[in-house]
């Protein structure tokens, strides 16, 4: 989620753009782009925020090249619909949300997709029994249950941070040139 506020500071150029309407649709989407591009990089480098997601268990490899897919990697990407669906504003499923509330702008962006809430956050799916390898560190599976560990796709890094922020720096810097 991310939240956008303008706060009164004693500067007159501030006490202008207080008094000007929320971000316009363009500012927005210049924002909103920028998270986007933090999740495309978690894709790409297999992380949340720089943290490395677990590697995929041996027998969630071996389906994958059963199914004709690569195998350790890349992972979360057998389709690439569901980072699609992170990254891609005109996706059917990329959920976009702006909440305006007592002068904030609140944007929150995620993935309408079925299986995003358990491969990012984690937990336990039912299926067939089969030869899952405990991993350490991780619950052990019982007969019919796979423990899916956490890949959040959300959680910006470092450099997404900055980007984002050197994001809303230009957009208020262009939105004061114009008053």
């Amino acid at each position: 989620m991310l939240q956008v506020s303008l706060t009164q500071i004693p500067d007159a150029t501030w006490d202008k753009i207080e008094r000007l309407p929320l971000l316009g649709p363009r500012e927005r989407h210049k924002v909103a782009e920028a998270a986007r591009l933090g999740f495309a990089w978690n894709f790409a480098h297999e992380s949340a925020g720089g943290d490395p997601w677990p590697p995929l268990a041996p027998m969630t490899v071996n389906i994958r090249r059963d199914l004709g897919f690569a195998g350790a990697h890349p992972i979360l990407q057998r389709t690439r619909e569901l980072k699609r669906s992170l990254v891609e504003a005109t996706h059917p499923l990329h959920y976009y949300l702006e909440i305006e509330q007592h002068g904030d702008l609140t944007m929150q962006l995620g993935s309408l997709d079925d299986r995003f809430p358990l491969l990012h956050a984690g937990g336990f799916i039912e299926g067939p029994p089969s030869a899952q390898i405990p991993m350490p560190g991780f619950p052990t599976p019982g007969p019919g249950r796979h423990y899916v560990p956490p890949r959040p796709m959300t959680v910006l890094g470092e450099q997404a941070i900055s980007r984002l922020h050197d994001t809303l720096l230009y957009v208020v810097r262009e939105r004061v040139k114009r008053l």
